[in-house]
């Protein structure tokens, strides 16, 4: 009883959620930002060498950072 009284409200609550979209007027398409988020692939999404060039980068940070790491852990004095 309990559930067939839970899957009628949720049915409703889902029948009825596409009708404040509709009375949503004069409301922006999108905003600047939301089209910034969204990852650019596929056409437009900038040349194969700027990736190349700038996962090469991201990869030269990383190996730096991971060098530096290991070289503070090898440094540091015994703890007794």
């Amino acid at each position: 009883m309990v559930n067939r009284i839970a899957s009628i409200g949720l049915a409703v609550a889902l029948a009825l959620a596409p009708l404040g979209v509709l009375a949503q007027t004069g409301q922006p398409a999108a905003s600047a930002s939301a089209a910034s988020a969204i990852p650019r692939t596929g056409a437009g999404a900038g040349s194969n060498a700027a990736r190349t060039r700038h996962r090469g980068t991201l990869n030269r940070q990383r190996a730096r950072q991971t060098a530096e790491h290991a070289h503070r852990v090898r440094a540091t004095p015994n703890r007794s």
